[in-house]
């Protein structure tokens, strides 16, 4: 050793290669750059397919479907350039970090930004997971969560709008696993709409059924030699056990919302669920468990159909094929735990009048019509909390993460998608509620234009010319539908209106600056102020609302006034505050983390020492 080192011989040259490769996958896969340079025996070393996969691995969780890397992970490592993939997914985050800063810091192409983001999937969560934990103290930090959730929530609408897309586009399944995954793809795909930035996606949702039908096996190890019907039935028990399927309290819970999700209802302790998605946990989790059980859409409740294997009956006899191609058996994972007789389910046909369509409603139905089903029941939950209003109870729209209000416009908006890309665009009917949505939604998702533009319009196109335009009685005066998007394209690259506090008309300007918070006099929530506009007398006042005096601030200039909008504490849309109203608060006490949840959509933080929100709405308001 000391004749190695008088002639200048590094002791690393005595260390085997296996210790080197070992120590290597401690190193940080950026530090590898350098170390390469050393020798062409670390060259060799640092370059080596199982290393650059095991960083790939541990560096990155979420991958685009387009690097197929499950199966690339499963096969030999020598055949994936694994680090030609390490540094392609590290040039992604920077494109996406350089793309989120330029949204936070402008909203000129900010639409184009939340574009490019949303069609980089999943390349971009991991990043984007990362920023949402940004401390709200950092200097941009309630912008910064703020924004990357909302990207989340694009590239996961995204993938939720394609799956039901695709589902279109896909022929029926030859499988039972097939058809199991279709079904809990399509109803999972609305979850992603709420997933934000929590577990819960399409994969975990696949990967919960495989670990409840694993459960199974290891409780019951002999339950594979058993007939179709003993299966069948010991899964429906066990599962209404361990309340996987049901409702503890119908009559108080049933139309909670969160009930309409499978994501949801599997991540809930409680796992309460409406009919149709407990039959769907039913039939997914024993797809995995080799039983055909498919959902059969029967009137007001979802119902579940078992039947044989080929060439046995439901009891385990061997027949002749023919023998079996009419047994079945129906199950209500729902609300029973035995199997449901035919003659129970045709009376009730009878007595609803529909005993005509018996074929047709005690059948197996595929999984568009589960998620068109669903899109309904989602719609009718919406419906009971909007007429109980400030009555509801605060589960009906609780969901396991995020503002309850921002949640139920969410699902509101994927019913919305799912029914317009589930139904067959051919009919007045699907042109009624596409019209209704492009005037709906455009001005609470600006950034899915792009989404609309993919899928909605060559819809659209199809049945009618774009040149004729939308039917008369469909139009009702209102104009184009097309045109509310067509203008958030357009206004995306134009630069915001300016207001000056130098330039109003009354030389002492607002009173109030952008971020103040205040206590409201007559209600007493809380808000922070977001804008102020100038109103001449030229212009007409704000919309119409008889007797309410937020909406008539009228001031002693008839030529001059003011309007103040606010977030509040309670919803997420902007107020609209009369100034007489607004007593700013200095203790910043009373301001907690997270009580208004569109904070980041105006602000970069909250200073407690002035108890305000720092503006990030300067390019609209630069002297505030």
């Amino acid at each position: 050793m000391e004749l190695g080192r008088r002639k200048g011989v590094s002791s690393l040259d005595q260390v085997p290669d296996e210790i080197i490769g070992h120590l290597l996958y401690y190193i940080s896969p950026y530090d590898l750059a350098n170390f390469q340079l050393v020798s062409h025996r670390f060259y060799r070393l640092a370059n080596q397919a199982l290393l650059w996969r095991h960083h790939c691995r541990s560096s990155f969780k979420f991958w685009h479907p387009r690097h197929r890397f499950h199966e690339k992970t499963a096969a030999l490592a020598q055949q994936t350039n694994w680090k030609d993939l390490f540094i392609y997914r590290s040039a992604r985050n920077r494109q996406v970090s350089r793309l989120l800063d330029d949204i936070i810091r402008t909203k000129v192409h900010r639409v184009k930004g939340f574009e490019i983001i949303g069609q980089i999937g999943y390349d971009a969560k991991d990043f984007l997971l990362e920023q949402c934990q940004t401390p709200p103290s950092a200097e941009d930090g309630l912008a910064r969560r703020y924004y990357s959730n909302a990207l989340l929530d694009t590239i996961h609408k995204h993938i939720a709008i394609n799956e039901w897309h695709s589902l279109m586009q896909s022929a029926q399944p030859t499988s039972i696993r097939q058809a199991s995954l279709q079904l809990e793809r399509a109803l999972g795909a609305f979850d992603l709409f709420v997933l934000h930035d929590q577990h819960g996606d399409l994969d975990d949702i696949t990967r919960m059924f495989d670990a409840i039908g694993e459960e199974f096996r290891s409780q019951f190890p002999k339950s594979g030699n058993w007939s179709t019907r003993k299966k069948a039935l010991r899964l429906l028990r066990w599962l209404r056990a361990l309340n996987f399927t049901g409702m503890r309290n119908p009559e108080q819970n049933y139309r909670n919302l969160r009930n309409c999700l499978i994501g949801q209802a599997l991540r809930h302790p409680d796992h309460e669920s409406i009919p149709l998605i407990s039959t769907a946990i039913f039939c997914c989790v024993a797809a995995r468990l080799d039983i055909d059980a498919r959902c059969c859409a029967f009137p007001t409740h979802v119902h579940a159909i078992v039947y044989p294997p080929d060439g046995h009956t439901l009891d385990g006899e061997v027949v002749a094929d023919s023998e079996t191609a009419s047994e079945r058996m129906f199950l209500d994972p729902y609300g029973s735990d035995d199997e449901i007789p035919l003659s129970r389910l045709q009376m009730t046909l009878a007595r609803l009048g529909l005993q005509e369509h018996n074929d047709l409603f005690l059948a197996p139905v595929l999984a568009p019509t589960m998620a068109m089903r669903t899109a309904q029941n989602i719609r009718a939950t919406l419906a009971r909390i909007s007429d109980l209003q400030e009555h509801a109870h605060p589960e009906l729209s609780q969901l396991l993460h995020g503002n309850n209000k921002m949640n139920a416009d969410a699902c509101l908006y994927a019913a919305s998608w799912a029914t317009l890309l589930l139904m067959p665009p051919n009919n007045t009917t699907w042109l009624e509620r596409l019209a209704k949505f492009l005037r709906r939604f455009p001005g609470a998702w600006p950034e899915d234009v792009w989404m609309v533009e993919k899928y909605l319009w060559p819809l659209y196109s199809s049945v009618v010319n774009p040149r004729d335009g939308f039917p008369r009685n469909i139009d009702a005066g209102f104009g184009n539908p097309w045109q509310y998007w067509r203008f958030v394209r357009d206004a995306d690259g134009m630069a915001p209106l300016v207001h000056r506090r130098d330039f109003c008309e009354d030389p002492r300007g607002p009173p109030f600056y952008i971020g103040q918070v205040f206590r409201h006099r007559r209600y007493g929530w809380l808000g922070a102020i977001t804008s102020w506009h100038e109103r001449g007398s030229q212009q007409s006042s704000l919309p119409d609302r008889a007797g309410d005096e937020e909406y008539h601030h009228r001031p002693t200039n008839p030529h001059y006034s003011l309007c103040f909008m606010c977030i509040t504490e309670t919803e997420p849309e902007q107020h609209v505050v009369a100034l007489r109203n607004v007593e700013l608060i200095s203790d910043p006490a009373l301001v907690k983390e997270g009580m208004f949840p569109m904070a980041g959509k105006y602000f970069k933080r909250f200073d407690p020492e002035t108890c305000s929100f720092i503006s990030n709405i300067r390019e609209e308001y630069p002297t505030d």
